[in-house]
Parts: C-alpha cells; sequence; structure tokens
C-alpha cells in the first residue's frame, strides 16, 4: 500500500531496503556549500540581506541543501550501490556533488545531472567533477532522452519543476526504464503535486513503495523504491 504521508527515520529506511547502515558524506562533497555559507554569513554581519544578494546572487538565490537532506541523499544512494545516478534540477550543483560522492564510494559510473539554466554546476566540488556529466540548456524532458537509449539509471533524484505534470512528465519517461531495484527520491515532498504525481505513477501493483524520510528540513524529502523487486531478485 502506498501512504504519501508515511515517514520513516533515515537509520530504519536504510536498515530496511539495503540491509546496510547510514554511513555520513565527506568533506570534499560539502566543501563548496560550506565555503559558500561561510561567506554569506560573514556578510550578513555587515550588510542588509537586499545586498547580500547582490554582492553573491548566486549564492543567496540558491536553495542549498539542507543539511539532514545531504546527509540522507548520500546515506541513500551510497547503501542502494548504484552504477548511475539520474539528477533533475541541478542549479548551482550542491546536491550533485553529494550524489557524486556517493557514487564514486560505491564504485560507480557517473551522475549525469540536466538542468536548463546553462551556468548550472557552477559550485560542483572540483574533486567529484571525474563523475559527473552536466546536461545544461534544455528541459529535461529534452535533454534526458538521448541519454536514456544508452544508460539506465539505477537512481533517480527528481527535483526540477515541482508541479503535477513537471513531475508526471520526469517519472514517465525514468521509471519505466529503470532496473527491477530503482530507488527514485523527490525533493519538495512537502508539496502534495508531487506526492500525487508519485503516487499515480509509481503504482502499488508494479511494486513500488513510498515513504518520507524523517528530518528537519521544510521542503522533505521523499522516496520511492521496489523494495520486493529488490527481494526477489536477490534470491
Amino acid at each position: 500500500m502506498i501512504d504519501d504521508q508515511a515517514v520513516v527515520s533515515l537509520t530504519a529506511f536504510v536498515r530496511d531496503a539495503f540491509g546496510a547502515t547510514v554511513t555520513e558524506p565527506p568533506a570534499d562533497a560539502l566543501a563548496p556549500m560550506v565555503r559558500l555559507l561561510e561567506r554569506e554569513t560573514r556578510l550578513r554581519r555587515w550588510l542588509p540581506a537586499w545586498i547580500v544578494r547582490r554582492l553573491d546572487a548566486g549564492f543567496a538565490r540558491s536553495n542549498t541543501v539542507h543539511p539532514d537532506t545531504a546527509r540522507a541523499l548520500f546515506a541513500i544512494v551510497r547503501a542502494a550501490q548504484p552504477r548511475i545516478v539520474f539528477e533533475t534540477g541541478t542549479y548551482w550543483g550542491f546536491s550533485t556533488s553529494i550524489l557524486a560522492a556517493a557514487v564514486r564510494e560505491a564504485q560507480g559510473t557517473a551522475v549525469h545531472t540536466f538542468d536548463l539554466y546553462p551556468k548550472a554546476g557552477a559550485h560542483i566540488a572540483q574533486a567529484l567533477r571525474p563523475w559527473i556529466v552536466v546536461h545544461r540548456g534544455q528541459p529535461s524532458v529534452a535533454s534526458m532522452p538521448p541519454v536514456l537509449e544508452t544508460t539506465v539509471p539505477d537512481v533517480f533524484f527528481q527535483d526540477s519543476r515541482h508541479d503535477y505534470d513537471g513531475v508526471r512528465d520526469e517519472l514517465i519517461l525514468v521509471a519505466p526504464r529503470m532496473p527491477a531495484n530503482a530507488v527514485i527520491l523527490f525533493h519538495d515532498w512537502v508539496d502534495a503535486q508531487v506526492r500525487r504525481a508519485a503516487m499515480d505513477h509509481l503504482p502499488a501493483a508494479d511494486g513500488w513503495r513510498l515513504t518520507r524520510i524523517a528530518g528537519e528540513d521544510p521542503q522533505q524529502l521523499g522516496v520511492a523504491w521496489r523494495r520486493a523487486a529488490r527481494a526477489e531478485s536477490a534470491l
């Protein structure tokens, strides 16, 4: 049964879904975000917020990754041991760095990240760039299909559009191509449209389970996974 309001702790989810324990993101994945956050904090001690936004617009406009979500993204992706991860909504690349660090530690291949913004990925951690392919300048529904012709993601982090149609269109493209042990993560799970699109297009009849990872991020992190399919594939 799918319950869009179900909540589970990160520790319990990683244990039950993967038989693993939570691992923490490495310092190099967090460094760009921490550095810019510290810079903005210093500026805000002396200047009004509107001036900070002008002086440091690239960071001040950005929704950086909440620490709880950064920790959850890394732990779940690391435990899933993916070869390929897809992400929509690169923006400055903070979450991209977290995903790439998990792929690196899982000895995977790459994170393919998609964003309409021509400067997307500007703050991706330099040490993690070998694990990242950035697709810029087109909507995800235009840039993903050519990649999907030759690449199948094991994990998909949906974080671009957060309206029903946007989430639906990305799920229709990606989910049918994913393997039996797929994992799909959703930022902005707080939005009912995101939850409804996930429920409508990841049916329980196909083995999908949906829940929310407990945490302090007001935008919330949702996760869909095929636990039954994963157990069957392990037999």
